[in-house]
């Protein structure tokens, strides 16, 4: 470790604040002239808008891809492209210590990155038709979709890198709590403007794909071309150099070998797993029973300033000594109300009222006391699931280590996204998996048929003159395995949680010496295991 690195990290922990005294220095600190930066947080709030917007976009196709008749599988195969998120942490030491001083540190990778995402989405605007399956020529083709979105999200990711480094350097020390907002609000917006706009405007038909995604590429280019000019990046400071790539690694590895930390892991990578359906399934089988994808985009309006401000308004819970207290009192309420609402929604969903919407005789007014349950069951939970992520969150920010806090927040943070993406493949996967149909003739079953429909079994069925009838909905085997999990994982770990907690702060600090790789090959094992099913649909289609 360099002497200036070490003199820095000596600076920084010399003036940290103590939590349970932290309120007075924190009143303070927003005392000072904080709009002297008013331009700077413009300009995060700016970045990380267009950096959700491509997010939305790929949020709003999963719909798109049922509504075309694409299976579960091939919707957990387009998942697999936001797996950059999950993974970033293996090219960040090299996004950190690789840049051209004359563009800037930042700048560097920012502009390529950014400038990029603009020409990838004006490509994908001559393409995205015909990958959706939209002309009469061209059925669903889920591998080109799936890899040149997850050719944005590695082009997303970095940006990502390059912005949460910049922030801390382009605002005011005491100022740099305002990069947390502007990240979770311009994503949210960028976010929600795509998905709304692409649901609600592009699929009714007011605009064309072609335009919606030419001008936001465009838009890409302009405010990259425009900060280029306009932003000048300040100079790299000796103190704020890091360490060489080598470095890095050998840092996160030793981190790896750590007790607490090993038994974090296992927790993040499984704590996620019972509100799974809920996330990412049972919108999609709503829409599947014929819900509109319009009425899916109103919630996500409605739902978009509710997950604003419930960060802000429990962050105060999660001081102290204790943040993961919240967690703990939230992990269960979330739990059931996923299980509960994955399966009242399902099960009682409005299926014969939902046809006569699509037919134009009915209106979502005529369901109003289902899309009223619907709200407020959504609305609960995104409280408990906000109050897991703030708390995951602050609990990251106390237990890294200060001299290496930009390494081992990144490794927490990737494990978190491995474990919440994980855990959607498992169960997206899994529903196709655990779902039977069989062919039916005269009320007798003739033998089975394939997931997901459209395969050559339908053929063979109706050409003997049956149907193919689902027997085995393998929603509500997912539906019953999660909640199963979810009792099973509340009663082994949480009192394990609460030890984490417990752990003394040099439980959570490198003290150096040996180190091994095989924690970090094992994280590599899990990215391997998740981008198998793109590797093999593309190679073997």
């Amino acid at each position: 470790m360099s002497e200036a690195v070490r003199a820095r990290n000596k600076q920084l922990a010399e003036q940290q604040i103590p939590m349970d005294g932290m309120g007075e220095g924190l009143v303070k600190r927003r005392q000072s002239s904080v709009a002297e930066d008013y331009p700077n947080i413009a300009l995060l709030l700016l970045l990380y808008t267009l950096q959700g917007i491509p997010m939305g976009f790929s949020a709003a196709v999963p719909l798109i891809l049922k509504e075309r008749g694409a299976s579960f599988s091939d919707i957990a195969l387009f998942g697999v492209s936001s797996l950059p998120f999950s993974a970033k942490l293996f090219w960040a030491p090299i996004v950190d210590s690789v840049y051209l001083e004359s563009v800037g540190r930042r700048k560097t990778w920012l502009i390529p990155a950014q400038f990029t995402i603009g020409l990838t989405m004006i490509y994908v605007a001559y393409n995205m038709e015909d990958w959706l399956g939209e002309s009469d020529q061209h059925k669903v083709q889920i591998v080109p979709l799936s890899l040149v979105f997850l050719f944005l999200y590695l082009l997303c990711a970095t940006q990502d890198i390059a912005v949460d480094g910049w922030a801390l350097t382009i605002l005011k020390r005491e100022n740099v709590g305002w990069a947390s907002t502007c990240n979770t609000i311009g994503q949210t917006l960028g976010y929600f403007e795509s998905f709304v706009l692409i649901i609600a405007v592009v699929e009714t038909g007011h605009v064309s794909f072609f335009t919606f995604t030419v001008v936001h590429g465009l838009l890409f280019i302009v405010v990259t071309c425009a900060v280029w000019l306009f932003k000048q990046e300040a100079p790299v400071r000796a103190d704020e150099e890091v360490e060489d790539m080598k470095t890095v690694f050998i840092q996160m590895a030793q981190v790896t070998q750590l007790s607490s930390v090993q038994r974090l892991i296992i927790i993040l990578l499984t704590w996620k797993f019972s509100a799974a359906l809920a996330d990412n399934v049972t919108m999609l089988k709503l829409q599947e029973l014929g819900m509109p994808k319009e009425h899916a985009a109103t919630l996500a309006l409605l739902l978009t300033p509710v997950q604003i401000v419930i960060p802000m308004l429990v962050t105060k819970y999660t001081g102290g000594s204790s943040p993961l207290n919240l967690a703990i009192h939230s992990y269960m309420p979330r739990s059931i109300l996923a299980a509960l609402s994955s399966f009242v929604l399902v099960y009682f969903a409005p299926v014969e009222k939902y046809q006569e919407i699509n037919a134009g005789k009915a209106t979502a007014y005529d369901i109003w006391p289902y899309y009223l349950l619907l709200l407020l069951l959504s609305l609960a939970y995104s409280v408990f699931a906000a109050n897991m992520f703030v708390s995951q969150m602050a609990f990251f920010a106390q237990v890294s280590d200060p001299a290496i806090g930009g390494t081992y927040m990144t490794l927490l943070n990737t494990i978190a996204n491995l474990g919440s993406l994980f855990s959607k493949q498992v169960v997206t996967y899994g529903v196709d998996v655990c779902s039977f149909r069989e062919c039916m003739v005269d009320g007798k079953s003739t033998g089975s048929c394939n997931i997901p429909s459209g395969s050559k079994d339908d053929a063979i069925c109706t050409a003997g003159g049956g149907t193919c009838d689902l027997v085995v909905d393998g929603y509500y085997v997912m539906l019953f395995v999660c909640a199963i999990f979810g009792v099973l994982w509340w009663f082994f770990f949480e009192s394990r949680l609460l030890d984490i907690q417990k752990e003394p702060t040099v439980s959570w600090r490198v003290q150096g010496g040996r180190y091994s790789i095989l924690p970090l090959v094992g994280i590599f094992g899990i990215v391997g295991f998740m981008i198998l099913p793109t590797i093999k649909r593309s190679l073997f289609p």
